[in-house]
């Protein structure tokens, strides 16, 4: 798995994961992006506002500013317990949920 360094215009530093076939997966829930080219996060730290499947906006439900893990942690736990909404009506089992999350670990 590669991974993609993004310094922020704070000077925070955010690691992305990357596919061997070059997708980017979502930094909360672990879902491959959809094409090559998207990322959450610009070079310049800028965020997408992208609304992924697991329904975290990037650029809003991290405060409008560039990712900071714990954010990313807080809403993976709420996702997790079922309480955020699901988008794009994408009901995933927890065992699912829990498959997808190996996106985000070193293998």
């Amino acid at each position: 798995m590669q991974t993609e360094t993004i310094n922020t215009w704070n000077g925070e530093r955010v690691v992305l994961r990357i596919s061997a076939d070059g997708f980017c997966f979502c930094p909360v829930c672990g879902e491959k992006g959809k094409d090559h080219e998207w990322r959450p996060y610009d070079q310049e730290g800028r965020p997408s506002f992208d609304i992924c499947g697991c329904g975290f906006e990037y650029g809003f439900d991290d405060g409008g500013e560039p990712p900071y893990e714990k954010s990313w942690e807080r809403y993976r736990q709420r996702w997790l317990n079922n309480e955020v909404a699901p988008i794009f009506g994408r009901l995933l089992t927890t065992g699912q949920k829990l498959e997808q999350l190996k996106n985000l670990v070193e293998r």
